[in-house]
């Protein structure tokens, strides 16, 4: 059964839960090496009997995978069913569709039911392992498409941890900054013997002298837990189920690090306190390269069909 996987890059954060140990299944070369994989706006505009003609050609050229269309309509359309009650999840997948459909300039996924579906998007509970740290995949045969929902859960956490220390950072950071130019103010340098403990006394005068940015402080670790951890995952799924519609149109892996279709992915974005709470609602991870490749395998499926 083949599954086209998704790998989410090295966190810094409880790295050892999503470590890849795997290795690649595609080979790791840089771009400026890689014959360009993006499809031209003059190749995009071809007869239909060029891309009948043509098709196994430009599927090697240009990275498709048509035997994973397995849900497309013959229009070239897919219906999703969203089996999961986990409300970030659906709306992680409504953003998904959201990028594409933008990108695309027109209506390519649109979420279906229970009977009215090509595809189903659920959660699997299944552990990983040494050769499976994929925290995303689609299944071509079952039609399915699956996060992992250990890896899942345990993002909020991640997103949490590296936000309240962003935040904890920023606050001794300027506690930090004042106390050494409290010092050098009194004419006290770094070379006197007792610098460092009159810099700690210096600082813990500071740190109590801050009652408001203390009280800052809390209230964005709390919007943190109460909030933006989920917000984060939420945009970080966004993109991870994307990644998979992407091969739900036949697409394989990008040899492109910038593209949402590469073998992996991470986005700082969503592990930024400040980028978070601002919002994330203009961020699109798909790039020219995978929109053009998307038109393209979807114009020879639909010829196809």
């Amino acid at each position: 059964m083949r599954k086209l996987h998704h790998l989410k890059a090295q966190s810094l954060i409880a790295a050892a839960t999503v470590t890849l140990l795997a290795t690649p299944v595609v080979t790791s070369i840089t771009t400026a090496q890689a014959a360009s994989v993006t499809p031209s706006s003059a190749l995009l505009k071809k007869s239909n009997g060029y891309y009948r003609t043509h098709a196994r050609a430009l599927g090697k050229k240009y990275k498709l995978a048509f035997d994973a269309q397995s849900a497309l309509k013959k229009n070239g359309k897919a219906v999703i069913y969203v089996n999961t009650k986990d409300k970030t999840l659906k709306q992680s997948v409504k953003l998904a569709m959201a990028y594409w459909n933008k990108k695309l300039g027109k209506t390519e996924f649109t979420q279906g039911s229970k009977k009215n579906h090509t595809l189903t998007f659920g959660v699997s509970t299944a552990a990983a392992s040494k050769s499976d740290q994929s925290d995303a995949w689609w299944t071509p045969m079952t039609k399915k498409l699956d996060v992992r929902w250990s890896y899942y859960t345990a993002e909020k956490q991640n997103i949490g941890i590296s936000m309240t220390n962003q935040l904890n950072n920023a606050f001794y950071d300027t506690i930090e900054t004042k106390a050494k130019a409290n010092l050098a103010a009194k004419g006290i340098t770094t070379s006197d013997k007792d610098y460092q403990s009159l810099f700690n006394q210096e600082a813990s005068n500071v740190e109590t002298s801050l009652p408001a940015y203390k009280t800052t402080l809390k209230k964005d670790v709390g919007l943190v837990k109460s909030t933006l951890a989920n917000e984060g995952r939420k945009y970080e799924y966004a993109s991870t189920i994307a990644h998979e519609m992407g091969h739900v149109m036949g697409l394989n892996h990008s040899p492109n690090k910038q593209d949402l279709m590469y073998f992996e992915s991470g986005n700082s974005n969503v592990y930024s306190f400040k980028k978070v709470k601002a919002g994330l609602s203009k961020y699109n991870p798909i790039t020219t390269t995978d929109k053009n490749r998307a038109k393209l395998a979807l114009k020879i499926y639909v010829v196809a069909h």
